[in-house]
């Protein structure tokens, strides 16, 4: 089941990113656009693409650090991947946070996905710093946590059209809740399947205790 998971998140990770890799052509798009004068601002573009750009590098490397064959016979290749995944997230977050501000629909789009970013950063530092402090188990945790943000690349991409195209709602009043739908019950399903792992795991201890 855990395997199935794993090869769902991908499927649709690899699907995002893929439809993702379009705004890195450099070209005008739409979204730009709209933005008026930031569309040729150098460091609002700078912010844009870095935080694509990462962002897709990280959701494709995320599940790979989860697959179990690939930590326990390739090290190696596990703690590059996620060195890879921890800088890709830093940066992509941290430009999010500064492009987050000038988000269409603003002010609640705005405060949505800069505290996204926020707590992107901040789960992915974590993580890394356990690793660092040899917790593994903490590490572990703290990846699952950073990974469920990361996936709100692909949630926002499922909710938004289910929202204007199925519910017929406006892009406005869409966009403003899937800034925050897009990530919240993310963290908070990931939060609710490791404590029922952690409590699994006290139960085996103090049975076979």
């Amino acid at each position: 089941m855990r395997q199935l998971r794993l090869a769902l998140c991908l499927f649709l990770a690899v699907g995002i990113a893929f439809v993702s890799m379009r705004f890195l052509d450099f070209q005008p798009k739409d979204i730009l656009l709209d933005k008026g004068a930031l569309a040729d601002h150098p460091v609002y573009l700078i912010g844009f693409y870095t935080h694509v750009g990462l962002g897709i590098l990280a959701l494709l490397s995320g599940p790979f650090q989860f697959m179990d064959k690939l930590r326990v016979r390739q090290l190696t290749w596990h703690r590059t991947l996620g060195k890879v995944y921890v800088v890709c997230c830093l940066l992509s977050g941290l430009a999010g946070f500064g492009i987050a501000w000038f988000a269409n629909e603003r002010w609640v789009t705005s405060f949505g996905f800069a505290a996204l970013a926020v707590a992107w950063v901040w789960t992915t530092g974590r993580a890394y710093r356990h690793i660092r402090a040899g917790q593994v188990e903490l590490h572990r945790q703290w990846m699952y946590r950073s990974f469920a943000l990361t996936f709100a690349a692909v949630t926002l991409r499922l909710w938004l059209p289910l929202m204007t195209f199925g519910l017929k709602w406006s892009f406005a009043t869409s966009y403003q809740i899937v800034s925050w739908l897009c990530w919240v019950p993310n963290l908070l399903l990931i939060e609710i399947w490791l404590r029922r792992q952690r409590k699994e795991a006290d139960f085996q201890r103090a049975v076979g205790g």
